[in-house]
């Protein structure tokens, strides 16, 4: 009986032209983490506190400028809302943070994907790979290496190496160089590249762009440090979500597919070399 009620209701309704109830819902609602972006007008980035070119960058102007500061403008755009940078963080972990507890709709900064940081962020697809490298100082590893290729030394390298101590670096750098004395140092430059020159330590361990950004500070460069690209060690750099932020991701993920080109290394060493150029003519 209920049930040829019902049906006789949605017959009499038809018949009136007035509609069902689905119809009259509207549109469904967006997703919680969308929508938070856009009721808000903004979107909230978190990024880099310090210089980490040619992603994060401080202008003349006192803004902030780069290449990952641009995917976060186009993101924001292409929501239809304004964004808004967080840079309180004074390490990469501490960019991640700001991500993990919720503080930030999405982070970019050269943002190296690892276990540690997946079990408490998302990351969208690889926007960049780089791969690990090596920077030797060249009278040192001579000395060490008597004729061989670096590379086929890195095992039994028992010497000094550096680098910028993020857990990920150490743990990957006791991998590839298990006899090695790692020593730590605060920052990339100046403080460890100063040391490679020095010869203070043997090599610095880093990523290919660094590696090859310094290999292009000076001319006098080539001629005392020498580059080890490791083929089988890569750095795949995201986007970091909060866990949560499951519709966002996809967001995230499909704009990087549809609106970004690829990004290759050489791309990004004549960006970080242009302003230098523009400041030199000047």
């Amino acid at each position: 009986m209920l049930a040829r009620r019902a049906l006789l209701g949605l017959a009499l309704a038809a018949l009136s032209g007035r509609r069902g109830p689905a119809a009259a819902q509207g549109p469904p609602p967006l997703a919680p983490d969308i929508k938070r972006i856009l009721d808000r007008g903004r979107l909230l980035v978190a990024v880099a506190g310090f210089e980490a070119p040619p992603f994060v960058v401080t202008g003349a102007d006192g803004e902030v400028h780069g290449s990952d500061i641009d995917l976060a403008l186009g993101m924001a755009k292409a929501l239809g809302v304004a964004v808004g940078f967080d840079r309180r963080a004074r390490s990469f972990d501490e960019v991640i943070d700001l991500v993990a507890r919720h503080e930030a709709d999405l982070a970019v900064s050269k943002l190296r994907e690892t276990l540690d940081r997946a079990a408490r962020v998302r990351f969208s697809r690889p926007y960049l790979v780089l791969h690990r490298a090596l920077l030797f100082n060249r009278p040192r590893i001579a000395e060490i290496a008597k004729g061989r290729d670096p590379i086929d030394v890195m095992g039994e390298l028992d010497a000094a190496v550096g680098l910028v101590g993020a857990a990920a670096d150490l743990d990957d750098a006791r991998r590839l160089l298990p006899r090695a004395r790692l020593r730590e140092y605060p920052r990339w430059e100046p403080e460890l590249l100063d040391a490679v020159l020095r010869g203070d330590v043997v090599a610095a361990y880093r990523d290919e762009l660094d590696v090859k950004r310094a290999l292009a500070m000076r001319p006098d460069m080539p001629l005392r440090l020498r580059a080890a690209i490791l083929a089988d060690a890569r750095d795949l750099i995201a986007v970091a979500l909060p866990w949560d932020s499951a519709q966002l991701l996809a967001w995230v993920d499909f704009y990087l597919e549809s609106e970004i080109k690829p990004i290759s290394v050489d791309a990004l060493l004549a960006r970080d070399a242009k302003p230098a150029a523009e400041g030199a003519a000047r």
